[in-house]
Formats: structure tokens, C-alpha cells, sequence
């Protein structure tokens, strides 16, 4: 399995080379004072949606599918290996975020709290990981040309939800009414965050493992 993710992550070096160029000229400006720290976080938890769509794309291109299963590793191990390599992008991303927000509030860049900041990365955590919750299962269904066009629906659904779950509770006035979230609150949100997500990428993997076992390649 070790191989598998080290495959996907050799596959996505020029794409994550790439990443990090643009994501350091979006930090130098966020820094400089033009962009708040949740802007640059939404744009990696953006690029973490985006890149299992490049591994699936390049492993059609070279037949992958044929070759990987001729070995003796099976269907369930090659799916639980690009789980994983979605979870170590989320982790990095997620890494990348919290420093980047506490680097900005010790220089005193930064208009919020760094309780707000890790809220906010926190959040963002969590969407990128519903996303690709929600994505694996279509990529292994449908192949990554026909799910790159289901993204946006994806997103609009999670969107959907989360307006569905705050009109009840009085909008975005009942986020705005809670004021600054305090560091217990802070350290809340990843916990169940975790939880929730863990158990959703579990369900996930079993759909996904589904779809590729009835796979014909």
C-alpha cells in the first residue's frame, strides 16, 4: 500500500510544485495586508478538492487500472490507498493553514483573533473533507471527466445543507451573534470535526469500494 500512495503522490509533484508557487505569492500578499489568511485557506482546501481528480485523470491516461490489478494487492487496498493519500493532503493542507494563520497573528498581519483564524481553518478542513467524501464514490463510478462537472453540484449541495441547518437557528445573524468563538470552542469544532468526518470517509470508502469492485478494467 506504501507504493500505491507513494504512486499518487509522484504523479501530483509537478501539480503540487505548482500549488506551492502560487500559494506562496498568495501568502507574501496576505501578508502584505490585501487578503485575510481564511482567503488563502479556501484556496487550499480548493486545490486538496481538485487534486484526487488529477490522479484518477492520469491513471486512465496510462491504463493504470489494468496493470495495478495484475498485481497482488486487490481492489480494497488500492481503494483504501487513495483514501489515504486524500487524508495526507487534507492533513498537510490543513498543517499549512494553522501555521500560516499563526505566523500572520505573531507578525500582527492578521484583522481577527487567532481563535478566529483556527476556527475558520478548522472549517475549512472539514468542507475539503465532505468534499472529497462525496467526490471519491462519483470518481470511481463515473471516471474523472463526467465527476469533474458533478464538483459543482457537490458544492452546491454541501451549501444547501448548511443553509438548510442555519435558517432554523436564524442564519448567518446566529454565526455573526455568536462573536469570538473562545479557545475551548476552538478546540471543540476539530474534535467532533474528526469524528464526523472519519466516520463519513468510512462510509464513503465503503461505496467507493463498491463501485470499483464491480468494475470491469
Amino acid at each position: 500500500m506504501t507504493g500505491l500512495i507513494l504512486k499518487d503522490f509522484l504523479i501530483l509533484r509537478k501539480t503540487l510544485r505548482s500549488y506551492l508557487m502560487i500559494l506562496a505569492i498568495y501568502a507574501a500578499v496576505a501578508f502584505s495586508g490585501f487578503w485575510q489568511a481564511s482567503f488563502v485557506s479556501g484556496f487550499m482546501m480548493v486545490m486538496v478538492s481538485m487534486l484526487p481528480m488529477n490522479v484518477f485523470a492520469y491513471d486512465k491516461q496510462c491504463n493504470w487500472d489494468t496493470y495495478g490489478l495484475s498485481l497482488p494487492i486487490g481492489r480494497t487496498r488500492t481503494v483504501a490507498s487513495r483514501y489515504l493519500v486524500v487524508l495526507i493532503l487534507v492533513a498537510m493542507a490543513g498543517a499549512l493553514t494553522i501555521a500560516m494563520g499563526v505566523a500572520m497573528n505573531l507578525a500582527g498581519r492578521m484583522e481577527e483573533s487567532l481563535g478566529e483564524d483556527l476556527l475558520t481553518s478548522a472549517v475549512f478542513v472539514v468542507f475539503a473533507t465532505v468534499i472529497n467524501a462525496m467526490m471519491l464514490p462519483l470518481l470511481y463510478k463515473f471516471g474523472s471527466e463526467r465527476a469533474r462537472m458533478m464538483l459543482f453540484g457537490v458544492m452546491g449541495i454541501i451549501a444547501l445543507l448548511v443553509v438548510i441547518f442555519l435558517i432554523p437557528l436564524g442564519g448567518l445573524d446566529w454565526l455573526q451573534s455568536l462573536g469570538t468563538p473562545t479557545m475551548e470552542q476552538v478546540a471543540a469544532v476539530p474534535a467532533v470535526a474528526v469524528v464526523s468526518g472519519l466516520v463519513l470517509l468510512a462510509l464513503s470508502f465503503l461505496l467507493s469500494r463498491h463501485f470499483y469492485g464491480a468494475k470491469d478494467v
